[in-house]
């Protein structure tokens, strides 16, 4: 079954009138962002084909987090589709002590429309701790430095209609940023994709004081077995796609299928749906305050068994439990009895979801 990949390469034709861009045009467009151009010197007139030629110059396979996104490369390089749109306003915020992975690039499409790549995360573990930051912050840096680059670059280019999209944070980004933009600046934004990237928390700024015109802008696109794209609040469109890896693994968008110019539509799985109560039953249950002390003591630990990433869960599993009982026992005593009682609770949470699950 075809991939990402395989479109770029089947769908060669330049746009016109009657082939106009669709979500998997949006996809390539996401994932975009992903690609290490802080290793390369980028010009005033970039465009993806030159970009795309400069990297593979410099980079190889293993160079890239994800193996498939050589591919990728290779494929935009000579893509009539693709390889010609300019692109511009490249950001890469990243900090360590913030907690803040922040990238994003903007293409444009044409004369009169640009689309905002944003960014989600790779192999850096403070990365993915801004993720689980989510549940206990109001926001977190790299949805601010959103909303700043949108309004920077639609200010820049204010005759242009505007697409925003990414994957994974990069997803949310886009929403968040599209939700707190201004009435004004709504007006001009025609599309937001998220795929397999995390909604909004309840209570947080943004959903009870955002504005909710561009709701129905939002398409979120997930695995029939997502979990990040499956936290939080969604309140917009979801679709949900085949992927033909497991678990965790079809974060990885290469294992979306496709069949012409659209994705292989799906259901989501039992396990996806009982992971998806469980975690929303306990972010109900579990305070603020415990779920930041539950995370911080978490990802303490996963650094100090040199994780990257989500997908080493599984393979750095006894290092990662030895390194955890050794962060609990040198935690206050306070902090203890929180990290305890959230797990108390996402065990009662679990328990309620199975029950709900097999009286279902």
């Amino acid at each position: 079954m075809a991939n990402i990949n395989s479109y770029i390469i089947s769908h060669q034709g330049r746009i016109g009138l009657f082939n106009p861009y669709n979500e998997l045009d949006s996809l390539v467009f996401a994932r975009f962002s992903y690609l290490p151009f802080h290793r390369i010197k980028m010009s005033d007139n970039e465009t993806i084909g030159s970009a795309c030629r400069k990297l593979g110059e410099v980079l190889n396979r293993e160079d890239y987090v994800w193996p498939d996104d050589f591919d990728f490369v290779e494929n935009l390089k000579n893509s009539r589709r693709f390889s010609n749109k300019r692109i511009s306003d490249y950001v890469r915020k990243n900090s360590n002590s913030l907690e803040k992975q922040f990238s994003a690039i903007t293409i444009h499409l044409s004369p009169f429309k640009m689309y905002l790549s944003f960014f989600g995360t790779d192999n850096i573990l403070f990365g993915w701790k801004e993720d689980f930051n989510l549940a206990f912050m109001d926001h977190v840096p790299s949805q601010t430095e959103a909303k700043k680059y949108l309004e920077t670059v639609s200010k820049k280019y204010g005759h242009k209609k505007i697409y925003l999209g990414g994957h994974s944070k990069g997803g949310n980004l886009s929403m968040y940023a599209a939700i707190t933009a201004s009435d004004t600046l709504q007006k001009r934004i025609m599309k937001i994709y998220n795929y397999d990237g995390p909604g909004l928390r309840k209570g947080t700024m943004a959903l009870d004081k955002g504005s909710y015109k561009v709701t129905d802008k939002i398409i979120s696109i997930i695995p029939q077995d997502s979990i990040v794209g499956r936290l939080f609040e969604h309140n917009e469109a979801v679709k949900v796609v085949k992927s033909n890896a497991k678990s965790l693994y079809q974060h990885d968008i290469y294992s979306w299928q496709i069949s012409g110019k659209n994705f292989v539509e799906s259901k989501t799985t039992k396990s996806s749906d009982l992971v998806d109560k469980t975690i929303t039953g306990w972010l109900e249950t579990a305070s603020k305050e415990e779920r930041k002390i539950y995370i911080n003591a978490l990802f303490e630990a996963l650094g100090k068994a040199e994780v990257n990433g989500p997908l080493e869960l599984k393979t750095k599993w006894p290092k990662i439990m030895t390194n955890a009982l050794r962060t609990y026992v040198k935690l206050p005593k306070e902090n203890r009895k929180a990290v305890m009682e959230a797990w108390k609770k996402l065990g009662a949470s679990f328990l309620k979801a199975r029950k709900g699950k097999n009286a279902e």
